[in-house]
């Protein structure tokens, strides 16, 4: 609009007044960049992950995740750079990840959508995938139903490199990302951007957000909400009196929210006791924390220290030549790694070995997803007639075998899917679709204009016509996998709030 005092008045020159600028007003930047898939895990208080033993079946392809790894790095390496990858969505959302063991069981194997005994909620395995895919992943519940549900897969053929192109954890922070239920975002230095550009180890803020709209932020404990807190020595909690029948003490349901927090706590040697007490910060089977757990006298003298060696461990420590009436300063912190995470502490000045505290329960029955297909396509669509059922979330399937459900994948640099064109076309001539959805798709930056736009123009990539895809819109390009794992993905964006 055009300010009243630079129209001209009667009788004067029209020449507007140069010493009037135009004023701009800035819009409120409003644009969600981040996407969700719009599905979750029940228990964000325990999401377990297991590391699917060689030889398992996926959809009738064997897993190689361990050969495949070892190859390029020591076991505890690679293992080392996924499981910082699952700390790194802890560390910033209310969740707790958890490393389990895996009975190898077939991937996709009926069961407890969380919480089954027999190995992860999201189950980690590696097979040859497609040339330049480096990863892919399901989407979680409530989206995927049944124990395939957030289950992530590597590319076995993949030259894994630690710090370097292609980066382990990168990879498979992104991967974790979306089986959590985050989609891609438009954000180029975002870990969840559709593109493999470079390393990125941790989360650029859009990714906060986009974790937290799914599961909040970390939740205080008990001891620090409400106005509580004791995450100095003088707020020390005192637990004096707090010993049962076999002289120990346990406290569940502690919380380190933030890096740095630590929780302070007072206990008195009881006139019953064994000259010693030992005290123990408690992650294992828990969350990702990487405990430490320091003892001090009453005149703040350190009386010894001790830290877990990784993730979800457990930190203890005996101080000897303690006598009745003795009081002791306990802080529990994180050590390197795991910042964050739930735990427990407990101390014992009695005889009976410290039972570890058990996990919270977690499991949910199987239920069927509520993907149910993506541009789904009966015998018909062969014969002519389509049949458009586009999830809401604008996902694709993933399909390995005889498996299919709702995923993304990750490709690396100068590698571009197959345009929405060339799909329309082969799904021309599909006579079939499996149900489910994917919604990951990682290319990188060399293909990334022109990919986004509907793929690259005369690019040769290999599509399965096994089956077909349904109509594509610009933002949704066509990619599959060797072995039958196929799919597209769609990078959806949010509308501006209006």
């Amino acid at each position: 609009m055009q300010s009243s005092r630079n129209r001209p008045l009667p009788g004067r020159s029209s020449t507007p007044d140069r010493r009037s600028r135009p004023r701009l007003e800035g819009l409120e930047e409003r644009m969600l960049l981040y996407s969700t898939l719009g599905g979750d895990w029940v228990y964000g208080s325990r999401i377990t992950y297991s590391f699917v033993p060689d030889g398992t079946s996926i959809g009738g392809v064997p897993s190689s995740l361990f050969q495949s790894l070892n190859a390029r790095m020591p076991t505890a390496t690679w293992q080392r750079e996924i499981n910082a990858a699952a700390a790194v969505w802890q560390a910033v959302a209310n969740v707790n990840l958890v490393q389990v063991s895996d009975n190898g069981t077939g991937i996709g194997a009926p069961g407890n959508q969380q919480g089954d005994s027999r190995f992860g909620d999201i189950r980690i395995s590696a097979i040859p995938l497609s040339f330049g895919t480096l990863g892919a992943a399901y989407s979680p519940p409530q989206i995927n139903g049944g124990t395939l549900a957030g289950d992530i897969v590597f590319n076995s053929t993949t030259s894994w490199m630690v710090d370097a192109h292609y980066d382990l954890m990168t990879v498979a922070i992104h991967e974790f990302g979306h089986a959590l239920g985050m989609g891609h975002s438009d954000i180029g230095r975002a870990v969840m951007y559709s593109y493999y550009t470079t390393v990125k180890q941790t989360l650029h803020t859009d990714d906060v957000d986009g974790i937290r709209s799914v599961y909040g932020s970390r939740q205080p404990d008990y001891w620090n909400s409400n106005g509580r807190s004791n995450s100095m020595y003088w707020q020390a909690v005192s637990l004096d009196g707090s010993q049962n029948a076999a002289n120990q003490i346990t406290v569940a349901n502690l919380n380190l929210t933030s890096p740095g927090q630590t929780e302070w706590f007072w206990v008195v040697v009881p006139p019953t006791n064994t000259g010693s007490v030992t005290v123990a910060v408690q992650s294992t089977n828990l969350s990702m924390l990487t405990p430490r757990v320091t003892v001090f006298d009453a005149s703040l003298n350190s009386r010894g220290d001790a830290f877990g060696s990784s993730n979800s461990t457990t930190a203890q420590l005996t101080v000897p030549g303690v006598t009745a009436g003795q009081g002791f300063l306990v802080r529990a912190t994180a050590w390197t790694g795991g910042s964050t995470g739930a735990f427990a502490f407990q101390v014992n000045f009695g005889t009976t070995p410290l039972t570890p505290v058990a996990p919270p329960f977690t499991t949910v029955a199987s239920q069927t997803g509520t993907g149910g297909g993506l541009n789904t396509m009966t015998d018909g669509h062969a014969e002519g007639e389509e049949h458009e059922h586009e999830h809401e979330h604008g996902l694709g399937t993933v399909k390995i075998g005889h498996l299919s459900g709702l995923g993304d994948s990750l490709h690396e640099p100068g590698v571009a899917p197959i345009s929405p064109t060339a799909a329309g076309l082969l799904a021309a001539g599909a006579n079939s679709r499996p149900p489910g959805k994917v919604e990951f798709r990682l290319v990188t930056a060399a293909a990334a204009d022109a990919s986004a736009l509907g793929g690259l123009s005369g690019f040769t990539h290999a599509v399965s016509p096994a089956w077909g895809f349904g109509p594509m819109d610009d933002a949704s390009p066509a990619w599959e996998f060797q072995g039958g794992f196929a799919g597209f993905s769609t990078v959806r964006r949010r509308s501006p709030a209006r």
